[in-house]
């Protein structure tokens, strides 16, 4: 296959490299557009009126080629679809250092990316590990163990968004085809610094209830690897007829 792989934690990752080099190993035909340092929590951002700068690395763990780019996530997706014109069997975004699950995959430059895939027509997949600065293996050794079968699902506007716990590959319990939770995954508040008018993000766990049992979040922290699909639209369906009258309005 011709595979495309991003990420957003920058193309020195761990992760990354991994993967690429187990895809290429595998014969598969790797190419790679990444951004060149940290852009976790990006989300979907695209750069309309800011210069980009590309560069072609000479080599990278057996890609057949590989470039840095100074913009998001999204931003190297848009870049590998409009200039490099190669038509990609798949497009992957990750291994992410750390979750996206619940509401995280409103924040994640992981999932922007693999959105981005879908809009210019690959199918995508975001992958992502739970834990900080751990072990890759697990997670990239079950992708590519599995690549094939996960290429072909194939489904309009939708891309799926793997979970791997933090689990040496023996302790993983299965694989469970599950619903994003809805509850929020952390309390976020901004917070004081002792330079002026500074301030950083932060935030604390949030407790799960019961309706989260078989949801992603709690599931993968079961020691699952959790797949969701999800879709781009954005149109709440059951909305519409709700909202109907506001069409008399003047």
């Amino acid at each position: 296959m011709k595979i495309l792989l991003t990420n957003d934690d920058g193309y020195q990752s761990e992760g990354l490299v991994l993967l690429c080099r187990m895809l290429a190993e595998a014969h598969h035909e790797v190419y790679v557009v990444a951004p060149d340092g940290q852009r976790s929590a990006m989300s979907h951002c695209a750069n309309f009126y800011k210069k980009i700068y590309i560069t072609k690395l000479d080599e990278y763990y057996g890609a057949k080629e590989a470039y840095i780019c100074t913009g998001s996530p999204a931003d190297c997706v848009k870049f590998a679809e409009s200039v490099l014109k190669i038509p990609f069997d798949l497009l992957v975004s990750g291994p992410n250092n750390g979750e996206n699950t619940g509401n995280a995959i409103l924040y994640s430059g992981t999932i922007g990316a693999a959105e981005e895939g879908v809009l210019c027509g690959y199918t995508s997949i975001a992958l992502s590990r739970l834990g900080r600065n751990v072990d890759y293996a697990p997670a990239v050794e079950f992708f590519v163990r599995n690549v094939d079968v996960l290429a072909s699902v194939r489904i309009h506007d939708t891309f799926l968004n793997i979970n791997v716990p933090e689990l040496p590959s023996d302790k993983i319990k299965g694989v469970r085809v599950v619903r994003h939770s809805e509850g929020k995954l952390y309390h976020d508040y901004m917070e004081k610094q002792p330079e002026q008018d500074c301030w950083v993000s932060t935030g604390f766990r949030a407790e799960l209830t019961e309706k989260d049992r078989e949801t992603d979040v709690l599931l993968s922290e079961d020691g699952y690897i959790t797949i969701t699909p999800l879709t781009v639209v954005r149109t709440d369906f059951a909305s519409l007829e709700k909202i109907r009258f506001l069409e008399k309005l003047n």
